[in-house]
């Protein structure tokens, strides 16, 4: 029997809570790739810039809604001031990773930026490609090797 949508929505709410607790799964969560996390030192990020990228995540609930936290909401996250926060943002802009984009209100003045995180989604799909490839071609040769294929220094 194939399980529901809201079935497998509810299997992993259980599974969360069993790891988390109810009331800490309660307070909110955040889906982020394995990718960024193990590969973080491969795509040139530093720590702050990982710690904002993850908070940018917590505030992407929609992928055609960007995130807008402040950079003020941002800084007392990670327990830095607001010219930390804007000049990591703009390094990670400068590596590609987000996009800010201006907001103004109504009545005049500048709102908090939108970070579009095409970059970053792109970056991640092309490492997690090439991640792909390498694993693809290291499971042809392990079956070469067990088939009697000789080891030569560049398969191996």
């Amino acid at each position: 029997m194939k399980k529901t949508s809201e079935q497998k929505k509810e299997e992993n709410q259980k599974t969360l809570e069993s790891k988390w607790g109810k009331d800490t799964v309660n307070m909110g969560w955040t889906g982020v790739p394995n990718i960024l996390i193990e590969r973080q030192q491969a795509l040139d990020l530093k720590p702050l810039e990982v710690n904002i990228l993850l908070i940018l995540l917590r505030y992407w609930w929609d992928a055609s809604t960007p995130p807008y936290p402040s950079k003020r909401t941002i800084g007392d996250m990670v327990n830095k001031d607001e010219s930390t926060i804007r000049k990591c943002m703009a390094g990670l802009e400068k590596k590609g990773f987000i996009k800010r984009e201006k907001q103004f209100l109504s009545l005049g003045g500048q709102s908090s930026n939108k970070y579009v995180m095409d970059g970053l989604v792109e970056r991640l799909e092309k490492e997690a490609q090439d991640l792909s490839a390498i694993k693809t071609k290291r499971k042809e040769n392990d079956a070469r090797y067990r088939r009697g294929a000789p080891l030569t220094s560049e398969q191996e």
